[in-house]
């Protein structure tokens, strides 16, 4: 089977609204096995939307519409649809019902323009809307080919996917793909890529690399008539990455929703400790990017951000002779940090980051770029120097995730302290 997303509406292409139902579907697609070439964004116009149908239809089986289901005159998606396929819209009693209880739930009287979206061709197979008041649909379009009306909204296209359409899709596909995302932090793209390169040209299963600021992540997906059966394509695979490449995978998921963060917090979770942070160039980044993850509040105790260097005196006790003799971006004062910060808070590890973030600041000794960490257990303490590149945001972000990624490795028994 092969499926083809149709967006519209007229603020996609306009950048007014950002376009996540595209990638919700391609993932839920490539999940259920179905193949998936093209998509295509259309705006609020009735030839150019019933051109894009045609050409969808000429080249997939299934089109999957999102947006265009309201009951104003710019809610053309149902309309040209039906003129594709050579039918007249009718009132579904069962949708009119549905969109009156909506309005009844908001209290709120019905306008007469709403019964609009309660009309479908008579063949269509409605899609009940638990959060909203636009019905879907499932409309074949001959040849077994059909068209699958979803509204715009997230909130209401999500669930109606996944519990009415899916099961549908199920049916037709005639596989089930199953997928591992591998994350990396710490080695390169290309690296990656070359020390991989024969996996990468398998099958299967087949692995496929993504890359995002400062990692690289990637998808393992096996193929087979049952989930078991595609199950257990993927472990010698995946131990083979494994021991390829090391500890810089920090997470294997079945799906993409990890990060650093999260692989920090469940290492320093399963030690039991507890982490400090101090914090300069980042401004607090670091401790954000941890409470980001959920249960964060067992391993998190607080954080300094000591921006001006005078602060990092006062309130982490880093000797002024100490920044005066040896500069604010240093090694000395990074691991004056952290010890300061893991002190001052009774806590069981603590990193600091000092550095800078540009765009001005630099000299030929520390250019825009430099930036120190400071890692701190009861063991000792130790610094990590790093030499970044780009905007001041792309040296702030890798700064918080290679900082990130010390405390994981920590954890995990596996110190740092080496120059990057």
């Amino acid at each position: 089977m092969i499926a083809e997303i149709l967006c519209i509406g007229t603020e996609l292409l306009m950048g007014q609204v950002l376009n996540t139902n595209a990638q919700f579907l391609s993932r839920r697609l490539s999940a259920l096995g179905i193949s998936q070439y093209h998509q295509t964004v259309v705006g609020d116009n009735a030839q150019r939307l019933e051109a894009a149908y045609r050409f969808a239809l000429s080249r997939s089986d299934v089109v999957i519409t999102s947006g265009g289901l309201g009951p104003t005159v710019d809610d053309i998606t149902k309309r040209v649809a039906a003129k594709v396929a050579g039918k007249e819209l009718v009132l579904f009693p069962e949708a009119e019902a549905m969109i009156r209880a909506r309005f009844a739930q908001y209290h709120k009287d019905m306008p007469v323009n709403n019964m609009s979206q309660a009309m479908f061709t008579p063949d269509s197979t409605l899609l009940l809307n638990a959060h909203g008041t636009a019905p879907g649909a499932i409309v074949p379009m001959g040849e077994g080919k059909a068209v699958i009306h979803l509204p715009g909204p997230p909130i209401e296209l999500e669930p109606m996917f996944i519990n009415q359409v899916e099961p549908w899709l199920r049916e037709r596909s005639g596989q089930v793909l199953v997928s591992r995302y591998i994350r990396i932090f710490g080695m390169g793209e290309s690296e990656v890529d070359q020390r991989l390169s024969d996996l990468e040209n398998g099958g299967n299963p087949t692995l496929s690399p993504y890359c995002s600021l400062g990692e690289v992540m990637l998808r393992a997906t096996a193929g087979a008539a049952t989930r078991e059966e595609a199950e257990a394509l993927l472990p010698p695979l995946l131990e083979e990455v494994q021991r390829r490449l090391g500890s810089v995978i920090y997470a294997i998921e079945e799906d993409d929703s990890g990060s650093l963060a999260k692989s920090a917090v469940e290492a320093m979770k399963a030690r039991g400790w507890t982490v400090a942070t101090a914090e300069s160039l980042t401004g607090g980044l670091i401790s954000a990017t941890l409470v980001d993850v959920p249960g964060a509040s067992s391993v998190v105790r607080g954080g300094f951000v000591t921006y001006q260097t005078d602060t990092k005196t006062v309130l982490l006790g880093v000797p002024a002779e100490t920044i005066e003799e040896h500069n604010v971006v240093s090694a000395e004062v990074a691991v004056g940090m952290a010890k300061g910060a893991r002190e001052r808070l009774g806590v069981d590890i603590a990193v600091s980051a000092t550095g800078l973030a540009g765009p001005d600041g630099g000299t030929p000794e520390r250019p825009v770029g430099t930036v120190y960490l400071g890692i701190s257990t009861a063991q000792g303490t130790y610094p990590i120097r790093l030499q970044l590149t780009g905007s001041r945001a792309r040296i702030r972000t890798l700064a918080v995730k290679h900082a990130v990624n010390a405390l994981r490795l920590e954890a995990l028994g596996e110190t740092g302290g080496q120059t990057c």
